[in-house]
């Protein structure tokens, strides 16, 4: 199995014709591959919240801003987590509490969670390799299928680790 720790990481906010969507991207060598994207109403939010995060952190470096694209690359260390960041938080509504959560981990509140979140991705992409693969339109690395069944899997993990940790 390839590691997933000597990539690069990039992620970009576009603007589109039915609004925002992030792409979240691994590559190394000029080849990169597109592992997600995400669109909706908190598009936006979600990918402010994260470079505002990893921004404390100094963990990210602006490629290209402007008005209509913004791609930033990610610290090779939090990239793995900042995909499966953005597995969990696909169609969720209360993106304040995934932002506050992002933080925290981001902050070493949570010990070894963000290791955790670096094998939820790999998985991700490993059980994804094995799903068939859509006849018509774009194919991305993670399979529909899987980001939604690790999505559910990861806010429900993420709900016990803050509530072991409150206690």
């Amino acid at each position: 199995m390839r590691s997933v720790e000597k990539l690069t990481y990039y992620m970009s906010l576009r603007r589109r014709k039915r609004g925002w969507e992030i792409s979240y991207n691994i590559g190394s060598e000029g080849k990169l591959t597109t592992i997600l994207r995400l669109n909706g109403r908190s598009t936006d939010k979600v990918f402010k919240g994260v470079v505002k995060a990893l921004a404390k952190q100094g963990a990210i470096i602006p490629s290209k801003v402007s008005e209509e694209a913004q791609v930033y690359a990610i610290r090779e260390d939090l990239g793995p987590v900042i995909g499966a960041y953005f597995i969990l938080v696909r169609r969720a509504r209360n993106i304040e509490k995934w932002n506050n959560f992002l933080n925290n981990l981001l902050e070493e509140q949570y010990v070894g969670v963000a290791k955790a979140f670096s094998v939820f991705l790999e998985l991700a992409i490993e059980l994804s390799k094995s799903m068939p693969k859509r006849p018509r339109g774009k194919s991305y690395a993670l399979s529909p299928i899987v980001v939604d069944a690790f999505s559910t899997s990861l806010k429900r993990f993420v709900d016990r680790i803050i509530r072991t940790y409150q206690a």
